[in-house]
């Protein structure tokens, strides 16, 4: 008997359902809920979207300040540079300048060697260790 009344319940509870879905009433709230959920995404694809605009501004702006920032830089390391040379030979800073342009490669960066393979661990001691390292203390004591 039991177990017959969850069947009729979940039976009764189906037909309910069915004739709710059938009705206008509910396709037209169906609806309205889709076109609802529409405007909320496309609401926040508009917000994202400007979001991403925002940061690509701000990553132009911020590049826009360093190559500045660089390129001031740049002219006064030349102006440095030319001023070093002046007392030099014309063809010594015509050599400079022309291994400048062409870009010399950035130094080969040092590995960095891990603490642990600096400096090895020291092994720990055990009972039978410390036996092997004082061989008079361990086997006389339990000779006498």
């Amino acid at each position: 008997m039991f177990p017959l009344l969850p069947f009729v319940a979940g039976v009764l509870t189906g037909a309910v359902a069915l004739r709710l879905i059938r009705t206008d009433k509910t396709k037209a709230g169906v609806e309205a809920g889709v076109e609802k959920a529409r405007a909320g995404m496309e609401k926040a694809q508009d917000t994202l979207r400007g979001a991403a605009v925002s940061s690509l501004e701000a990553i132009e702006n911020a590049s826009a300040r360093a190559r500045k920032r660089l390129t001031a830089e740049e002219a006064v390391a030349d102006e440095e540079v030319a001023a070093a040379d002046a007392g030099a030979a014309p063809a010594v800073a015509a050599a400079d300048a022309a291994s400048e342009q062409a870009g010399k490669p950035a130094p080969a960066r040092r590995k960095r060697v891990p603490r642990a393979a600096a400096k090895p661990k020291k092994a720990k001691a055990t009972p039978a260790a410390r036996a092997e390292a004082e061989p008079g203390a361990a086997g006389e004591d339990a000779g006498s």
